[in-house]
């Protein structure tokens, strides 16, 4: 706390003058036709000279609009509504001097007339980035296009994907994933092999917020990935077909619908992958003399081919009854089979260099099949009060996976000669996973000008059960033994009350934010094939939260923030099953595992240019108690052998992690941009416990990972895109693993007019994507090489039918909002205490964006699409004025509006004062996303 402490009296001293005399600016104005009646719910949106947008409001019942915190400058103001010919005011001028400006009338022409809209349409950036929080784009990442999630999540910066498909985020595996806002339990107990089978081409977008607030559940040490899958909110029937084929028999899909017509949205989301590769594992390891009695050294080489398939389905809908209320409900359904076929073999050597004749040999062929069918309802509820920002929201989630898969083992054994089996056995299991969650939100403008209370309460129910029925055949002996190695029957139960309070505040250029949110989690489990003795924990903890911003001149902002979370172990981990598919690495559970709490500091810089650049940098410092980590240790029990290792997770004494992390978009030249990341971080791990002491040591090193994204747009239509990655050597518990490292590529080509596109890429051009790890601690030396499937070539087809997205609606039925942002715009980093993006996408995540305290009881389905487009997805300008580097001229939706207006006038372009000329906007810079209040 001491250094949290000190950076708060730094921030303090250098910039209290500046804020305290800080004026943002504000612009107003009233909107009236050519009878001076009021013109209500028109979007209006001030704009740079750049075309990147500062701020936006919707005009009220009397026509009246205020967009407040625009900073100093020369604006331009653009209105678009439902029959309206769109206007841009220019010459907009807020100074010190005069920091607010009053427009006073402006007139709009109605329009009956059908004419043609020329406009250019700006691209969305492959990343849209927030000092907090990354948008991943994965349309635009075409070395995914054919692969799976967990392609998708490797390629977004700081994220990384290891061999087994596990996430982490930063280096730390203690990651929250969430599909739609909503827990990933949705995908079964099995995230890492559920992340494989869903298919690239059903995922729009990946949120990644590095340090949520109070709001948000305290789960996850190193922050929130959210899977924004593919949804539409176009009027009339619109949609898309992708279709794919790989190497090696890997194929995938997925088909969009969208109907809307008045008060009614209804959208279907529906996708399937099927995909094979082979999995190779060698291990050599030997004992040491002084920690086991017997002296000898091990090979084992295992060859696996694997199947990750998945059917994926969505369907809801939305219905506004008025402006202030809105309902959504939504329904999953998830069908997935993970299978395995695996052929091990083990050979146990008298020497330490594996020479001479083998001692044993043990040879088994196995097979699996099987995976979960889930099931998940979801109903959201909105009311917006006639007072500004005030709102209420309600929702509930229920989900449910089923889960059956068939095991079998095939087992012979050598001994100096002497052979034993074969062995058959059989371990069919079962499993369910469910979970209920209910919360409510409210906000409420509060006590000053832009301060802001919400507050809010949710209650999480999950229940896991697994069973299975092991039975052992030996020829000449008993049939259908059962076995008791294999047996589990295990129960787990878990219940979180959690209520939060959050207010955020804005003096100026300075903002603040401050939270606090108390979780009580009771959980308990029954292990009734071992010792039907249940383990049972109780925690009551606080998790508090506090940001500072401070804007800068020249679109820099400086932040600081600070967050407690924890990290509660999941149902694999504390499940007492015995995976014994590996001879000599079995993996287990460990049900007496307790949550790891982490306190994290975080100070950033970000930087954006005019021309779409955007860098951040941030410096952060993460203590973690209770450190879960998985370890080998030999087999001590009494029907296991000596030789034989478990893997299985622990808690350590704690770790301590350090660093820095840089992400920068640049564009270098209108057909070539390039997104780049680097994280540097030294991580040290603390045993503490001496019964470990043989098996895990305190380990210390400096990791770094480094990424490279980079689109080339070439003529006939055609880019090109290259991803290339490296991650350097990490240290684990008594180890470390090797340096790994990369280089994808992608050529993508549009099709009938942008209708269509194809891609053609290869993952792993080079084949270098290997894993190795190296284990030296007092019991014995190992190393673990891992060779998987990664050169993969795909080639992907895409199809869009329907309307262009002309006229976005407001699905929150023209209620006062801040229409159009859409969290684009490259507009300068906008800090707490301000409604910045509306009913955006945020607003979904009702997980807790902190915007106007929005959300953030608990998880939230995030399936209303809503918010009109923003200047991501474009920003009209006058014929003849193409935006730089984009390429043909298309309709544009006219933002926060409802129908297309065809063939209107080309905007018209009025000063702001009758001396100055007329402003028209600059071309479309690609937009970087501003840094939002959801995290802020």
């Amino acid at each position: 706390m001491n250094l949290l402490r000190y950076l708060l009296l730094f921030i303090v001293s250098i910039f209290l003058p500046g804020f305290l005399l800080a004026q943002t600016g504000t612009v107003t104005g009233k909107l009236v036709d050519a009878q001076n009646k009021p013109v209500a719910y028109a979007t209006v949106t001030l704009m740079r000279t750049d075309s990147s947008v500062v701020n936006g409001d919707l005009s009220a019942d009397d026509g009246t609009f205020k967009i407040a915190n625009t900073g100093m400058g020369t604006f331009a103001l653009r209105i678009n509504a439902i029959g309206l010919t769109p206007k841009i005011v220019g010459n907009v001028q807020v100074s010190a001097a005069s920091p607010v400006k009053n427009l006073g009338n402006i007139k709009v022409v109605t329009s009956t007339t059908s004419l043609k809209e020329v406009s250019i349409t700006g691209e969305r950036p492959l990343m849209e980035m927030s000092v907090d929080k990354k948008v991943f784009n994965v349309e635009k990442n075409t070395t995914t296009a054919g692969g799976s999630a967990s392609d998708v999540l490797q390629n977004v910066p700081s994220v990384s994907v290891d061999v087994d498909g596990t996430v982490s985020l930063r280096g730390k595996t203690d990651v929250t994933i969430l599909i739609d806002g909503k827990p990933s339990t949705l995908l079964g107990g099995d995230v890492q092999s559920a992340l494989q089978s869903l298919p690239a081409s059903s995922i729009e977008s990946v949120e990644v917020i590095t340090n949520p607030s109070a709001k948000y559940d305290a789960q996850g040490l190193t922050g929130i990935i959210n899977i924004i899958t593919k949804k539409d909110n176009k009027l009339g029937i619109n949609g898309n077909v992708t279709l794919g084929v790989g190497t090696r028999d890997k194929y995938n899909g997925n088909l969009g619908l969208n109907v809307r017509k008045g008060k009614w949205n209804v959208f279907l989301n529906s996708s399937f992958r099927i995909n094979g590769n082979y999995n190779n594992t060698t291990t050599d390891r030997r004992n040491k003399s002084d920690s086991v009695s017997t002296e000898n050294s091990f090979h084992t080489n295992e060859h696996s081919l694997r199947h990750f398939n998945g059917f994926f389905n969505s369907i809801g809908a939305s219905y506004d009854f008025d402006k202030n209320n809105s309902l959504t409900f939504t329904q999953n359904v998830n069908l997935m089979s993970f299978s395995y076929i695996d052929h091990a073999t083990s050979y146990t050597y008298p020497a330490f260099n594996e020479t001479g004749a083998t001692s044993t040999t043990l040879d088994r062929f196995s097979d699996a099949n099987g995976g979960p069918i889930s099931f998940s309802s979801a109903l959201d509820y909105k009311h917006k009060f006639k007072k500004k920002d005030e709102e209420l929201t309600v929702d509930a989630t229920f989900s449910i996976s089923d889960y059956k898969r068939q095991q079998h083992y095939y087992t012979t054994y050598d001994s100096n000669g002497r052979s034993l089996g074969p062995v058959y056995e059989n371990a069919p299991s079962t499993g369910t996973n469910s979970s209920f969650s209910a919360w409510a939100d409210y906000t409420d403008p509060l006590f000053t000008k832009n301060g802001k209370l919400g507050f809010g309460a949710k209650t999480q129910l999950y229940w896991f059960q697994s069973s299975n029925n092991p039975r052992v055949d030996t020829p000449g002996g008993m049939q259908g033994v059962l076995d008791k190695t294999l047996l589990a029957n295990f129960n787990y139960t878990q219940q979180i009350n959690a209520g939060y309070v959050n207010w955020n505040d804005q003096i100026g250029k300075f903002a603040y934010q401050a939270g606090l949110r108390a979780e009580n989690v009771v959980y308990q489990g029954y292990d009734y094939a071992i010792s039907n003795i249940p383990y049972t924990n109780t925690f009551f903890n606080f998790f508090p939260s506090a940001y500072l911003s401070y804007q800068l001149p020249a679109q820099q902002s400086i932040y600081l923030n600070y967050s407690r979370r924890t990290n509660r172990p999941s149902f694999w981990q504390l499940l007492p099953y015995k995976d014994v598919s590996n001879p000599s690495a079995i993996h287990e559970g460990n049900p007496e595992l307790i949550p790891e709490f982490i306190n994290n500091v975080e100070f950033s810089y970000s930087k954006q240019t005019n021309r779409g650049d955007n860098i951040i940098l941030s410096a952060y410092y993460q203590y973690t108690e209770n450190l879960i980590d998985r370890i080998s240790i030999l087999d001590s029990s009494a029907s296991g052998s000596p030789n034989i290792l478990i893997f299985k997770p622990v808690n350590l004494s704690h770790g301590t992690t350090y660093g820095f992390d840089g992400t920068a978009h640049l564009q270098i030249i209108p057909a070539w941009d390039a997104t780049l990341n680097a994280n540097i971080f030294q991580n040290k791990i603390t045993v503490g416990d001496a019964a470990l002491a043989q098996y895990a040591t305190d380990q210390s090193g400096i990791n770094w990972l480094g990424k490279l994204n980079t689109n080339i747009k070439l003529p006939l239509n055609f880019s090109l895109q290259i991803s290339g990655q490296y991650e350097s050597p990490k240290v684990v518990a008594g180890g470390k693993l090797n340096e790994v490292y990369w280089v994808d590529v992608a050529l993508r080509k549009n099709l009938l007019k942008g209708k269509a596109t194809i891609v053609a890429n290869v993952s792993d051009v080079f084949n270098t994507r290997k894993y190795t790890s190296i284990f030296d601690v007092p019991a014995y030396y190992q190393t673990l090489y891992r060779d998987r499937e990664t050169r993969v070539g795909n080639i992907t087809f895409t199809y869009r039918f329907g309307k262009s997205d002309v006229g976005n609606k407001n699905l929150n039925g023209g209620r006062k909002g801040k229409g159009g942002m859409d969290n684009g715009g490259g507009a300068a980093p906008v800090i707490p205490g301000q409604n910045n993006n509306g009913d955006s996408r945020d607003n979904n995540l009702k997980q807790g964006g902190d915007e106007g305290d929005q959300g953030g009881g608990g998880q939230g389905t995030g399936t209303t699409p809503s918010g009109a487009p923003g200047a991501g997805k474009g920003v009209p300008v006058p014929p003849g004025k193409p935006a730089a580097g984009q390429g043909a001229k298309t309709p544009v939706p006219a933002e926060g509006t409802a129908k297309p207006v065809i063939q209107p006038p080309a905007p018209s372009v009025t000063p702001a004062d009758s001396t100055a000329a007329p402003v028209t906007p600059a071309p479309v810079a690609p937009v970087v996303k501003p840094a939002d209040s959801t995290t802020h």
